[in-house]
């Protein structure tokens, strides 16, 4: 039986989808190729031959190719596309789960209950029966649009959706072609040398053969491995790479010296992940050159971040530890972000999920299996000089039956939950010992990041609007002190286990909403243990003036660049207070446009870094659930890493002429620069960036009347234009919209400029354009819908309300412009979605649509069309 609170409303009826003759063919519709044909047929009380006829005469591909990947890691694509017409038990047999399994996923897959507008309709069940005559000659329609528009649709796409995956499976490269070199300060790194790595440490081993086997994959020389011995070190063998460990607790770690002469190059560092990061910078300017060959150069690079951790650009975010295929690190991408400079990736943990709960057994079901997949993630990570974090959202709230035996835990009461209060001695223990066992369990865990306000419901003034709990035992107390309590009981328990665990306590939600102000976010930091992390939103508290409308950010900004005065002041008060100074930021994405691996608003980036190099901080958490791949914008971020000569020039013009070639990269970097300007125009607003259109795109339906339904969280934007405007009049919105679609497309127009100018015959030169590409002009195809189906909901409300035939036909007129464009916008996108896998992709949301939904809005579009040609005032 599922969760009470999320039982269906029977006053709610479902969205009116009359676009299909019937909602059975929908079913059909929506699902194609997503679940297997027969489950499609059970749930629809009926034979599999029955389904192939309903999916032929639509014209979809018969038969179908499903992909197994759809139920694992694009469940909440599924759940999405069926919420509004399948009941629970037949969701629940579609997707093969129980009611359990989809009550937790609601629950804890980020706010999965939340982005789906906090309710479930009614929904009667579906059951096939055949078509009547006029449902056939609809569906024939529809049959007809889809030759027409998708004369390709019913091929075998170019690449399938999570084929990004094989992008990040071990493989071999092959070796690379190369010119010999005649510069004599030039040093080819030839079979002749050999790699002396230092005894005793448990990685360097591993560094340096992988170094070795890399590059004879690149360059096919095989280069030898060997520990060191005081005889080798005193008198090193001709052609040496010698690698040793001086701690100098002066530097952050990693920091590390390079000195390429002929015949030794001396990597030293102050620890062993910095004999890492010296090895990968070898490696990059041999890329950098197209040739095995080295500068002679002598170069410091001492550490300015010593934290950069970013989230999986693919992690299944429910429960990814408890099964091994489903991997969220796998190894080309630990690979890959370690090339990048990332030394840290983070997952979501339930503490009960890890480590036994004895108040709630049933809880911790399974509890050592994700506990031995976390130990394994943590050592293969480690492989790359990456640590593991969790995010720590603890002590999770409970329904109130739970209280019903343990009645003294119980504090502030949610709706049907209430929190463990952290004010009870008993729970405070339960806190203190459950997150020393994680790390009694995971003795090499690298750390967690707290969020103690507002994210899920935890400690009694986690969610307690204005500081007001109604927990008796915690009103008398500030939200401030119980913050800083958990934070300090969490932190000393994992220092009491493992002493270097880093423990980062996040002011997300510090805010005056939740009772915080300046001077009691001061106190809180004060009252922090010593050793922890103060990590703040860069672009916290930002004031904004777009359009005329002031308003500010809370997070989730690329357009507008941080930090602000109050994160500054927060990271001014860690330090004085001893602590290290932490910024969460987003370099690649935001919910400003999730749809995308990332954007090339690079001038933003740059800004951006520049600004955080001034502001003290030595750690950055690069990226939450969105943002996380292994990008050109990472690679760009990756200059700023070390303080170093070579970095004192940098900027988006040295990267584009390394990676497109110089000629080129000049009009990629006018490109960039378009496009920045273009996006700095962006409304934001967190509820814009929250509910707007511009995550789901194109696939976004129309409708010609008012749906009734309010734009969810990142999730279904509906027809919602109040709630996506929030703070902007609806005209702003519209002309904020159009000048950032009009400013992209200035910088599509220059990009394309710049496709003759690629080397054709450097495949890595073509493939990165190619990339970049497919980013730009997916995101104008999600950005321009933004602007139109802004218009659009105006101008139909506008049709509503008109007062005679002749203004009534000029509305019409204008819709039916919009319309036109919505379809070419939706087949554009299609397209690119059929080379890209990547497209439409975020890891907690997973696909927000498939290439079955940018045809179904084109079907959408043409019967709205019919409808408003038929409609009379």
């Amino acid at each position: 039986m599922l969760y009470p609170g999320y039982a269906p409303k029977e006053e709610i009826k479902p969205l009116s989808l009359p676009h299909f003759p019937t909602v059975q063919q929908t079913v059909v519709w929506r699902n194609w190729e997503l679940v297997p044909l027969d489950r499609l047929a059970k749930i629809l009380g009926t034979t599999e031959e029955n389904v192939l006829s309903l999916a032929r005469d639509m014209g979809l591909r018969v038969p179908p190719s499903i992909d197994e990947q759809w139920l694992i890691r694009g469940y909440i694509t599924i759940i999405r596309a069926n919420w509004h017409i399948l009941p629970y038990d037949q969701l629940l047999e579609l997707l093969g789960w129980s009611a359990d399994m989809l009550a937790y996923a609601l629950k804890e897959d980020d706010f999965l209950w939340v982005k789906l507008g906090n309710l479930k309709p009614s929904v009667e069940p579906v059951t096939y029966r055949p078509l009547t005559p006029e449902e056939e000659t609809r569906t024939r329609e529809i049959r007809g649009i889809i030759d027409t528009h998708f004369p390709d649709s019913r091929n075998e796409s170019p690449v399938k959706p999570f084929d990004f995956l094989n992008t990040f499976a071990k493989r071999n490269k092959p070796a690379s072609p190369w010119v010999v070199s005649t510069n004599p300060d030039e040093v080819l790194l030839s079979d002749e040398w050999t790699l002396v790595y230092p005894q005793g440490l448990e990685r360097a081993e591993k560094f340096a053969r992988r170094f070795a086997d890399e590059h004879e994959a690149a360059w096919g020389i095989r280069l030898s491995a060997s520990p060191d011995s005081a005889d080798e070190v005193a008198a090193p063998a001709q052609k040496t790479i010698l690698l040793s460990v001086k701690p100098d607790s002066s530097l952050l770690s990693e920091s590390h010296q390079i000195r390429v002469t002929a015949d030794r190059i001396d990597i030293q560092a102050v620890d062993e992940v910095g004999l890492l990061r010296g090895l990968n910078w070898l490696q990059k300017k041999m890329e950098e050159r197209n040739a095995p060959y080295l500068e002679q150069k002598s170069v410091t690079r001492n550490t300015r971040f010593d934290l950069r951790y970013v989230y999986s650009y693919f992690a299944v975010y429910g429960d990814p530890l408890l099964d091994a295929d489903i991997d969220p690190y796998p190894e080309e991408l630990l690979l890959q972000l370690s090339k990048l400079g990332v030394n840290g990736v983070w997952l979501q943990a339930v503490l009960y999920k890890l480590v036994p709960f004895e108040r709630a057994p049933e809880l911790s079901i399974d509890w050592e299996k994700r506990i031995e997949g976390l130990r394994r993630l943590v050592d293969r990570a480690a492989d790359y000089g990456i640590g593991i974090y969790l995010y720590y959202n603890e002590p999770r709230a409970m329904p109130l039956q739970f209280f019903e035996e343990f009645p003294d835990w119980k504090g502030h009461v949610d709706v049907e939950d209430a929190t463990l209060c952290t004010s009870h001695p008993e729970v405070q223990a339960y806190l203190r010992t459950s997150t020393a066992r994680l790390f009694t369990e995971v003795p090499k865990l690298a750390g967690l990041f707290t969020i103690t306000m507002s994210e899920n419901l935890t400690n009694c003034f986690s969610r307690a609007g204005g500081g007001n709990t109604n927990c008796p035992r915690c009103a008398s107390r500030t939200p401030h002190e119980v913050a800083s309590e958990v934070n300090r009981i969490i932190a000393e328990a994992a220092h009491s286990v493992a002493p270097n665990a880093r423990i980062l306590c996040w002011t997300w939600g510090w805010t005056k909403w939740l009772g915080w102000t300046p001077e009691s976010i001061d106190e809180a930091i004060g009252l922090l243990p010593d050793r922890v992390s103060v990590m703040s939103n860069s672009e916290e508290g930002l004031i904004t003036n777009i359009g005329g409308v002031e308003g500010h950010v809370v997070d989730y900004s690329i357009s507008q660049v941080g930090p602000s005065e109050k994160s500054l002041r927060i990271w001014s008060k860690a330090k004085q207070r001893g602590l290290s100074a932490v910024a969460k930021v987003q370099f690649n994405i935001t919910w400003e446009c999730a749809s995308v691996p990332y954007l090339p608003t690079m001038d933003l980036l740059e800004r951006h870094l520049n600004n955080l190099e001034k502001s003290g901080v030595s750690g950055l958490m690069l990226s939450w659930t969105l943002g996380g791949y292994p990008s050109l914008n990472l690679e760009f971020a990756s200059q700023y890493y070390w303080d170093t000569e070579e970095t004192s020039v940098k900027g988006p013009a040295l990267v584009a002429g390394k990676v497109f070639g110089d000629e080129a990269g000049d009009v990629v970097r006018q490109a960039w620069s378009a496009f920045s300007s273009a996006f700095g125009h962006f409304p934001f607003d967190i509820g814009v960036a929250y509910t707007a259109p511009q995550n789901i795109g194109p696939a976004n339906l129309l409708y010609d009347k008012p749906t009734g339904f309010s734009a969810t969280m990142v999730g279904i934007p509906y027809d919602d234009l109040k709630r996506w405007r929030s703070i902007y009049p609806e005209e702003v919105l519209e002309e904020q919209f159009q000048l950032v679609a009009d400013g992209w497309k200035q910088g599509l127009d220059i990009l394309k400029e710049a496709e003759s100018l690629i080397d054709s015959s450097d495949s890595r030169k073509t493939a990165a354009f190619v990339d970049l590409q497919h980013v730009a002009k997916a995101a104008y195809c999600h950005l321009k819908t933004s602007h139109l189906q802004t218009m659009f909901v105006r101008l139909r409300d506008k049709l509503d309300a008109a007062a005679d035939n002749q203004e009534a036909e000029r509305l019409k007129e204008q819709l039916f412009a919009i319309i036109d464009e919505e379809i070419e916008l939706a087949k554009e996108l299609y397209h690119i979605v059929r080379n890209d896998s990547r497209i439409g992709f975020e890891a907690s949301n997973h696909y927000f649509y498939t290439v079955q939904d940018l045809k179904e809005k084109v079907i959408n579009c043409m019967h709205l069309r019919q409808r408003l040609e038929d409609r009379k005032i």
